[in-house]
């Protein structure tokens, strides 16, 4: 990973060179971030984008004025679009009705469990640390196909998470094992609690091993989300947060989710 120096808040990762990722800024900052990119041997710049799409990144770009929910950018297209930048990829927020998602999963959950599917809460792991390292190695498998994707180092991915466990209810992370006993997918959501007073979860990460993607465990694990969190209090719904409009967690949340956000990633040649 190539960082810009203090100041210019650019970088390249090796795996996505020669495009390079432009975090924020003016216009200034963005001209001196597209030069240092350019004399770097960048052809394209990517933005707003941190280091990784593991990081902040997306500007919003529609909104029916919904507040902002915990841990959404608050990024803004216009210098973007001043600067010649044009979209590469588009993303959602949904809110969807616990009840309604809960029953549209419900025949799929019902035929995982009796073929000896098994979802659990969060104690299933020893502790959270371990419960990391499973999610971990589902989810660099799971997103290889994302937009702009690139591998974390195992520390980097604890040090994303880690400061999101007291934000918790163990009850609302789920995992779901096969018949075996492995883990092959999970769902970690969290109360809203920027803003607890509208009673809404956040679905952050839903992430299932590819050679289950078509067996219905998203569904099945989004459904017992929402199912979980409506017994737990939190009655407005699950956010179904930043989906990528290329992505299987979009699918599920069209049953029941109403679109209340949208976003994009933009690019520009150099």
């Amino acid at each position: 990973m190539a960082s810009a120096p203090d100041g210019i808040r650019a970088h390249i990762h090796p795996g996505l060179a020669p495009y390079g990722s432009i975090e924020d800024g003016t216009d200034e900052e963005i001209a001196a971030a597209e030069a240092w990119l350019k004399s770097h041997g960048c052809t394209h710049a990517r933005g707003p984008l941190g280091p990784s799409t593991w990081h902040s990144y997306r500007a919003i770009i529609e909104s029916n004025g919904r507040p902002s929910f915990l841990g959404e950018p608050s990024f803004t297209p216009d210098v973007w679009k001043a600067r010649g930048y044009t979209p590469c990829a588009h993303y959602a927020s949904a809110l969807a009705d616990n009840l309604e998602q809960a029953a549209s999963a419900a025949e799929r959950a019902s035929t995982l469990m009796n073929a000896g599917w098994d979802i659990r809460p969060l104690d299933a792991h020893r502790d959270f640390q371990s419960a990391l390292a499973c999610f971990y190695g589902i989810s660099t498998t799971a997103f290889t196909a994302a937009f702009a994707y690139t591998p974390l180092p195992f520390p980097e991915f604890q040090a994303l998470y880690s400061p999101i466990e007291p934000l918790l209810d163990p009850r609302m992370v789920l995992t779901a094992y096969d018949p075996s006993g492995e883990a092959a997918g999970f769902c970690f959501s969290i109360p809203d609690r920027l803003h607890p007073e509208q009673k809404a979860f956040i679905i952050k990460t839903l992430a299932v091993l590819p050679k289950y993607r078509q067996a219905g465990i998203g569904s099945g694990l989004v459904g017992m989300c929402h199912r979980v969190a409506h017994e737990l209090g939190w009655v407005a719904g699950g956010i179904h947060a930043l989906m990528w409009t290329g992505s299987h967690s979009q699918s599920i949340s069209k049953h029941a989710g109403t679109v209340f956000r949208r976003y994009a990633l933009y690019e520009k040649a150099l």
